[in-house]
């Protein structure tokens, strides 16, 4: 049986951004399999309708870099730049257990769902299958990881290396099939991995076919510890190791310049753009239109509840675009359509997952959001798209659908109970 969607205002996401007012959506095997004018729909006899009412449908938004993990933890601490933030959170995040893990990844995946998340990129340290069996439980697609750390450089918990990569092949033999689920091998920063382990672990993630992720040039703290171990920045740093290419997704990237950008560029690499997180840490602010302008894939993420408080995208579309404009006093350096593609296409393209996400296209997955969003004068063009960065929040989210299920409606989970979840963590950590 098919599914279609009718009577909504859609926006695909795609290269050009096209609206479609009145239109519909057919949905067959987890694809779309037509999209367009409602009036041109094909006619099905197994079609089963799902009128939206009139409200707007979008593509699921994407995350492309957050610590899931770590929800357990919001409002740890919120002064101080990233240096005090960090001593003051490492007796907190240096005894987490997998259950630890676990308990914030089912927050996460929670939050990220009602707000409008159908894909995350989650990061940990320890257990690094412990998001994509949570996320795929609830719903949700995931590329998850364990990024892993020399000991010498960062003695907080125990070593996690090779670890890492031997929790990542289990994952592949028990999850590697499913299309919701995709692996990465990753490093946590070119600070706190020598030379050789940076090295070990992009020949691992080559001979499994495996993207890398990593935290790079994200404060100039960073810029100046790589600068007197290595005699280069981050990014060349990065560069000269042969980890950039195009299977390498870098968050932050903060700090760079002229010779960072080019060499970004070059490498094909994509980049996670976490505007409040980097704002909140005092990082500083992303050079995120001369990246967009060399072709480099910027995705937004919401790091984590840590460094953040909260995982919504719609904040951080927003928050882009205005930090851009209020730092350059140039009202037009991020557009609405730059915010959004950031937030869909452009982020899966980052993560390398542009085939199957990131807009509503005949072939993709059917990851999409409904919202309930409304304008005295009409919805058009303009106005949808200016609502969705500007106005649009997880209190007009009101059915998320991957892969063609429906996995919230109307401000319910479909497959869990989010009552009993949340009961079972706040007696264990209350008792």
């Amino acid at each position: 049986m098919t599914r279609v969607l009718t009577n909504c205002f859609v926006y695909t996401g795609d290269a050009t951004h096209r609206c479609i007012p009145d239109a519909a959506i057919r949905i067959d095997g987890g694809h779309i399999r037509w999209i367009g004018p409602r009036g041109a729909l094909p006619t099905g006899v197994d079609d089963e309708a799902m009128d939206c009412q009139g409200r707007v449908v979008m593509p699921g938004l994407v995350n492309t870099h957050t610590h899931g993990g770590l929800g357990l933890h919001r409002g740890v601490c919120d002064v101080g730049d990233f240096q005090a933030w960090a001593k003051v959170l490492s007796p907190h995040t240096s005894t987490l257990t997998i259950q630890d893990n676990r308990h914030g990844c089912e927050l996460a995946v929670l939050e990220m769902l009602r707000n409008g998340i159908t894909t995350a990129c989650d990061c940990t340290r320890y257990g690094a299958d412990v998001f994509s069996e949570v996320a795929r439980t609830i719903g949700m697609r995931s590329l998850s990881g364990a990024l892993a750390n020399s000991p010498n450089l960062r003695s907080a918990g125990r070593p996690n290396w090779p670890l890492a990569l031997e929790e990542t092949k289990r994952a592949l033999e028990r999850r590697g099939s499913d299309p919701l689920c995709r692996f990465y091998v990753g490093a946590h920063s070119p600070y706190n991995c020598t030379p050789e382990l940076l090295v070990e672990i992009k020949r691992a993630a080559d001979d499994l076919g495996l993207p890398v992720v990593i935290h790079a040039a994200e404060n100039r703290a960073e810029i100046e510890i790589v600068q007197q171990r290595h005699g280069c920045r981050p990014i060349a740093h990065l560069d000269r190791l042969g980890l950039l290419d195009s299977r390498a997704l870098l968050a932050h990237c903060v700090w760079l310049d002229d010779d960072d950008l080019a060499r970004l560029a070059r490498s094909g690499a994509g980049v996670s753009h976490n505007p409040i997180s980097n704002a909140k840490l005092a990082a500083g602010i992303a050079p995120v239109p001369a990246m967009r302008r060399l072709g480099i894939p910027v995705g937004l993420g919401t790091d984590s509840t840590l460094s953040n408080n909260s995982l919504n995208i719609f904040q951080e579309m927003k928050f882009a675009a205005l930090m851009q404009r209020a730092s350059s006093l140039d009202g037009s350096l991020i557009e609405n359509r730059d915010a959004l593609a950031m937030a869909t296409l452009e982020g899966a393209r980052a993560m390398g997952w542009d085939d199957e996400i990131g807009s509503l296209e005949a072939g993709k997955a059917a990851d999409l959001i409904v919202l309930d969003l409304d304008h005295p004068l009409g919805l058009t063009a303009e106005r949808v798209m200016s609502d969705l960065v500007y106005a649009a929040g997880p209190q007009h989210v009101r059915h998320v659908m991957v892969a063609g299920e429906t996995v919230f409606a109307d401000g319910r989970f479909t497959r869990v109970d989010e009552g009993e979840i949340l009961g079972r963590i706040r007696r264990h950590y209350r008792s």
